[in-house]
């Protein structure tokens, strides 16, 4: 989950499922407060990704605490003219990718978010699946990923800043992707 409401309806559906479920929780979104609505009982196999902010200069696909952090990127790329599609996954198996290879055409951008490790992560699965379902030349730019590096988590606090994702990291990454793309023309 990536918002207060995802968190409590998401644990409560994982919880009722009678298939196994594991249900990841981030640390870093604990300090979120809202006002929920009542319960809504939710289906995790009819769970889809959610559009939660529209654009039309690149789709960032995130989840988890990635959404967050994609979600705070796009406001603030706003001031710079650059309008992103941000979508927040919320369930990864399974994984309707309808929407987003939507998104994808429309943008013909993509940035994916990744909450794990580069390597063996969501968003190389997610690239593909999303690759496959695009035209060869739809694409401006080739898919990129911001994730953690293929290393252990340090521990001490002046190296987290270097190896967890930040907005700023997603704002580069998007920056470089158009830049790149710009300067092909």
């Amino acid at each position: 989950p990536s918002t207060v409401a995802d968190a409590r309806d998401l644990l409560i559906a994982s919880v009722l499922c009678k298939d196994p479920v594991v249900y990841i929780d981030d640390r870093w979104l604990y300090e979120q407060e809202a006002d929920l609505a009542p319960i809504i009982e939710i289906n995790l196999k009819d769970e889809k990704p959610v559009i939660s902010i529209e654009g039309s200069d690149i789709t960032i696909v995130a989840s988890g605490h990635s959404s967050y952090l994609a979600r705070k990127a796009a406001e603030k790329l706003k001031s710079k003219n650059i309008f992103s599609e941000v979508i927040d996954v919320r369930v990864l198996n399974p994984l309707y990718i309808k929407d987003i290879v939507l998104s994808v055409k429309k943008t013909r951008r993509v940035l994916v978010v990744d909450p794990g490790w580069v390597s063996s992560g969501f968003s190389g699965e997610l690239i593909a699946k999303v690759v496959e379902n695009l035209d060869v030349d739809c694409l401006l730019a080739p898919p990129v990923r911001v994730a953690l590096p293929d290393a252990p988590a340090p521990t001490p606090n002046f190296l987290e800043k270097e190896y967890y994702t930040s907005t700023d990291n997603v704002i580069g990454a998007v920056l470089d992707i158009i830049k790149k793309e710009k300067n092909k023309h």
